[in-house]
């Protein structure tokens, strides 16, 4: 099994120095990179690419990153003896724009998140690039793929991450899902299934997308499941006291109780929001 990597780089030059804005021409002055396995941290110079680091990423299990798949490894295509394409990948970006419709930055992201942000900017690391600074290009290439890494555990321990709309004054949650969480949503499915077919009452741990609970820790509520049409279903909820619409993405967790229940002879399923 190949590691889980996460991967950040830095360029050598902006995009108004080469030709057609091509990311292949670029170049690259440093990649940072994490490993989970190794729980260690390795800076590539361009030197090292092709013998070192490609090695390496050919046999990855996964790549994380941010907007990798649309940068970071368009630039990295000229040092490999492989097309970048075909690596497995997970680009935290996607998943932005995925819930959102729109990007934002990694250091939106981080101080939403993690309340912290970025060391620094690209521009000053293309500077230390013309004046041969790798130590501080290495330590700021570095620092984002912490700062990514975290963003990605908070990701995978709470099913959700944070940002700030465009004038910043709203925090905005975006559900995500890495592979740790997609696994887990087969197995809430599958009980969510049964406990609606033998009608046993369940324990959910459920986030709620609305305003007034942004920043707040997921819910834990006791339902009883009426009606499944995923992604949505529709149970009686005991701390509402009503029917309600859940999003089966939005559990976090699910306990099945011993408690029966049965659906009302007048219960009428309601069209499933879209």
């Amino acid at each position: 099994m190949g590691e889980r990597l996460v991967l950040d780089l830095e360029t050598q030059k902006d995009f108004a120095e080469v030709e057609g804005r091509k990311l292949e021409l670029l170049g690259v002055s440093v990649v940072g990179v994490y490993s989970y396995e190794a729980n260690r941290y390795d800076a590539y110079l361009e030197s090292d690419l092709a013998t070192k680091l490609a090695p390496r990423l050919q046999a990855a299990a996964l790549l994380i990153g941010f907007n990798i798949r649309r940068f970071d490894l368009p630039v990295l295509q000229p040092y490999v003896p492989f097309a970048v394409t075909s690596l497995p990948v997970l680009d935290i970006m996607e998943e932005v724009v995925r819930n959102l419709g729109h990007r934002l930055s990694l250091d939106c992201l981080s101080k939403a998140t993690l309340s912290k942000g970025k060391s620094g900017n690209g521009l000053e690391a293309l500077r230390w690039f013309k004046e041969g600074r790798f130590d501080l290009i290495t330590k700021y290439c570095l620092d984002d793929v912490k700062l990514t890494k975290e963003l990605y555990d908070y990701g995978k321990q709470h099913g959700r991450i944070f940002g700030t709309t465009k004038f910043g004054d709203e925090k905005v949650q975006i559900t995500v899902f890495w592979p740790e969480r997609k696994q887990e949503m087969e197995k809430i499915e599958r009980v969510l299934a049964e406990a609606h077919g033998k009608r046993l009452q369940v324990e959910i741990e459920y986030l709620s997308q609305t305003p007034s609970t942004i920043n707040a820790a997921p819910r834990v509520r006791r339902v009883d499941v009426y009606a499944i049409s995923a992604p949505y279903f529709e149970a009686y909820c005991h701390f509402r006291q009503e029917v309600r619409q859940f999003r089966i993405d939005r559990i976090l967790d699910i306990k099945p109780t011993w408690q029966r229940y049965a659906i009302p002879s007048d219960f009428v399923a309601t069209p499933l929001a879209e």
